[in-house]
């Protein structure tokens, strides 16, 4: 017979369970998605556009609430500059402070070379790079990384 205090068991079954939709850091590019289509559908209400978002299918999917839409509506001047001051702008999630722009665009055309050869890139090629670039450029000792 059955034991006391037991519960019976749960019959397995093949349901996938749903994803739970977690709130995100948007890329520059995903904020200027929404913001466009903000734009094109002007009648939207933001609860409206959180949920359009949210709904694409997988792999389309962006999550953020109301409040993160209303900050970056204001700020969508700040979000178009961050996309055009680095060459990788339109991928970052947040401002990135470049001291110097030459080592920076320098180190950009780089990766991408060894990214074109399908060379790896680690990180302390990355600092050992910059380190190289600094030099040949004449950075000044006190403005090196």
């Amino acid at each position: 017979g059955a034991k006391r205090g037991r519960k019976p068991e749960k019959p397995k079954t093949s349901a996938i369970p749903a994803l739970a939709l977690q709130k995100q850091n948007l890329t520059t590019y995903d904020w200027l998605q929404v913001l466009a289509y903000v734009d094109a559908n002007p009648k939207a209400s933001q609860t409206k556009v959180v949920n359009h978002f949210a709904n694409l299918q997988p792999g389309y999917r962006l999550v953020f609430d109301q409040s993160s839409l209303s900050r970056n509506i204001k700020g969508r001047k700040k979000i178009e500059a961050r996309a055009a001051a680095t060459p990788n702008g339109m991928s970052s999630k947040r401002d990135r402070i470049v001291t110097r722009p030459d080592v920076e665009q320098t180190l950009y055309l780089w990766t991408q070379k060894m990214n074109s050869q399908n060379e790896t890139v680690s990180d302390a090629m990355l600092i050992e790079k910059r380190r190289r670039f600094e030099s040949l450029l004449d950075v000044p000792q006190e403005e090196r990384l």
